[in-house]
Formats: C-alpha cells, sequence, structure tokens
C-alpha cells in the first residue's frame, strides 16, 4: 500500500539499528526526514546512508545533534527541523532512550532521573509539542492522519533486573504514550502508535544477532504497517491499532 510521497518525519533518538532502518526505508518513498540524536558525529554517518536510499526521489534528510532529556532544547529542536522540513510534520517518531546495564541495588537516583528525563519527560515534551499546532492535519478530510510514534518493548510488563532504570522509564513512557492514545485523537486530530519490541536488536555483525529480530524485518513487519494504516482512513479513528507488538 502507498504511503505518500513529499511527507515530514522527525525521528528522534536516532540509532543504527532500528530508527536508521526506518530512515532508509522512508528515503526510499520519498519522504522528508530530520534525525535528531546526541552524536553528531553517528548522526552525518547515518544520514549519508540515509541519502544514498534515496534513489532519485529527492526528498530532503537533515539532522541535529539535541539531548532529548533537556525540554527546552528537545523543543527548540523539534522547532529547527519543522523550519527546515518546510511544514508541518506527517510523523512524529520518539526513539529516546539510554539502553544500559543497571541494578536496582546500585542505581543511583541521579541515574534514574536522568534516564527519566530522556525516555519518560522527552516522550511527554515530543507528544505535547505536536499537538500544539505542529502536526500536519491538512489532509484529515483525505483520510490521511498525522501519528506520533513512540517505540517501547514490553519492559513495563516484565521488567528485567539487569536493565532496572530502563525497565523503570520505559514504563513510564508507554504509559504516557497510552495515555495519549486515549486523548490525541479526539483533542488533536492525531493518533498514537506504539511499536513494542520483544527481543533484542542488534546488528549482523554481532555474535547475538537473530533474523527474527533483523532491523529491517522489524521495519518492514512493525513499523511499516502504521504508515499504511494512518493513510484511506475515511472512518476516521476507528479501527486503529494502537500497539503492536512483535
Amino acid at each position: 500500500m502507498a504511503i505518500g510521497e513529499n511527507r515530514n518525519i522527525v525521528i528522534v533518538g536516532v540509532g543504527s539499528l532500528m530508527s536508521k532502518s526506518l530512515a532508509i526505508w522512508l528515503a526510499s518513498q520519498g519522504w522528508n526526514i530530520a534525525l535528531v540524536s546526541r552524536s553528531e558525529r553517528n548522526l552525518s554517518a547515518i544520514a549519508a546512508e540515509v541519502r544514498q536510499a534515496q534513489n532519485g526521489k529527492g526528498g530532503k534528510v537533515i539532522y541535529r545533534a539535541a539531548d532529548a532529556g533537556e525540554p527546552t532544547i528537545l523543543r527548540a529542536t523539534l522547532d529547527w527541523c519543522a523550519q527546515e522540513l518546510g511544514g508541518k510534520l506527517d510523523v512524529l517518531s520518539y526513539n529516546a532512550a539510554r539502553v544500559a546495564l543497571s541494578s536496582v541495588t546500585e542505581l543511583t537516583p541521579d541515574e534514574l532521573e536522568q534516564d527519566f528525563k530522556v525516555a519518560a519527560v522527552g516522550t511527554l515534551v515530543a507528544g505535547q509539542w505536536f499537538a500544539d499546532g505542529n502536526a500536519n492535519i491538512d489532509r484529515i478530510a483525505e483520510g490521511e492522519w498525522p501519528v506520533f510514534l513512540v517505540t517501547g518493548g514490553v519492559l513495563d510488563k516484565e521488567p528485567v533486573p539487569a536493565l532496572a532504570s530502563l525497565s523503570t522509564v520505559k514504563a513510564a513512557s508507554q504509559t504516557l504514550s497510552r495515555v495519549f492514545a486515549q486523548e490525541l485523537p479526539d483533542k488533536a486530530h492525531i493518533l498514537v502508535g506504539m511499536p513494542l519490541i520483544t527481543g533484542r536488536v542488534v546488528s549482523p555483525r554481532e555474535s547475538e544477532y537473530s533474523p527474527t529480530f533483523d532491523a529491517d524485518h522489524i521495519v518492514r513487519t512493525v513499523f511499516r504497517p502504521f504508515f499504511e494504516d494512518r493513510v484511506g482512513r475515511r472512518g476516521g479513528k476507528a479501527g486503529w491499532t494502537v500497539e503492536r507488538v512483535y
């Protein structure tokens, strides 16, 4: 199913796996893409790969290094992305979180607070910014809805002791996403999608790689349906799937 061309997306929390695969796929479809993460060096390399995937489609690919855990910086970065892309966003994807080992008996309050700011506060700020007049609702009459896409897993239901901090903050982020999913369709004409990945996504170069959790496969299987289902929605929000668990 077609997902449209010349649409705008900002991806916050870009890494070398799922977010890069998502950006590369969208570039091949002619989307305009803004990439955001902390490391400008990594962003530059990823942006170069994304541009190579455009196949003459001509979409924009821009990037900006920013700390998603700082609300003022995150809002300013999203403002800049929208301005550089030349319009409001069709999709805002939030994937920012610090993935690191942590034990609940050794985790410090400062570490938990910083992780909470990135994963949970960042989700809140991004969702509120998107709903504050920054989502492209001009095509709703044609059945095309903007989407706030928040990546997650099952750590909220099945916390991992070795990932105490990530389990805690992801639970908060996903709760916020579920509340947004109840509020945003009526208040801001925005749908919320939650791709929930139950396994670890690693590079094919790593010994723990599994084809089941290959990044490209996950984008095709879990992410792509959100992009397909947001168009042609003659019944509006009715029938929309918020959570897709893989």
